[in-house]
């Protein structure tokens, strides 16, 4: 698991007199707020266990964390063509990439979290040509990846409704069609590592 919680960043010091390149800083500052977000998380769910009647229960920030742990991995994987975010009224995909030869990659992205009890994920529109799935832990770290290309995947011209998401190391969890999915969690985390150590080097010294 690459150190991309805002523990690791933490310890580093700020170089003095120093201006922070502007993509370095952003990065460190999600990452930041990330780690953040995941405890104040797990505080809240505390509280929301105890007073059900108070406090619905629910993933509020999971796919945007994963959409962010998309593009990283998105910007490695199609380098050097640049992913961009689709706006909410878009439901068909979440990154899109332009690659150098023409070809559009329209990529939806669905997640989970460990607060997640039924692993249900939102429903799945038509119009990707990826389907990435990710499950994240209750640090809001990727604990499993996997994409689905449209052309393996007869289903993917319809709406899908009330899927749950597969379980890693578990087979025959989750629905159906999405069971075979390719596990790419080893080349998300190294994408994740790599894009936090060059922010990190930019912007930090031990």
């Amino acid at each position: 698991m690459p150190k991309i919680s805002g523990a690791s960043t933490s310890r580093l010091k700020l170089k003095l007199n120093v201006e922070l390149p502007n993509r370095a800083l952003r990065m460190i500052r999600i990452l930041q707020a990330i780690s953040t977000y995941a405890q104040a998380y797990k505080q809240l769910e505390v509280v929301q266990r105890a007073n059900p009647a108070l406090l619905p229960r629910g993933d509020q920030k999971t796919g945007v964390i994963a959409e962010f742990y998309g593009r990283l991995y998105a910007a490695e994987r199609f380098a050097p063509a640049k992913p961009e975010f689709g706006s909410t009224s878009e439901h068909a995909w979440d990154i899109k990439v332009q690659q150098p030869n023409g070809a559009t990659i329209k990529i939806q992205i669905k997640a989970v979290s460990a607060h997640a009890e039924k692993s249900r994920i939102s429903t799945i529109h038509p119009g990707w040509d990826e389907l990435w799935l990710m499950r994240l832990t209750e640090e809001m770290l990727p604990e499993a990846f996997w994409i689905y290309k449209k052309s393996n995947c007869p289903w993917a011209v319809s709406i899908q409704k009330s899927k749950t998401m597969p379980q890693l190391g578990k087979p025959g969890t989750g629905s159906i069609e999405l069971r075979n999915g390719e596990d790419r969690l080893a080349d998300l985390l190294a994408a994740l590592s790599n894009a936090t150590r060059e922010s990190e080097e930019s912007a930090f010294v031990i």
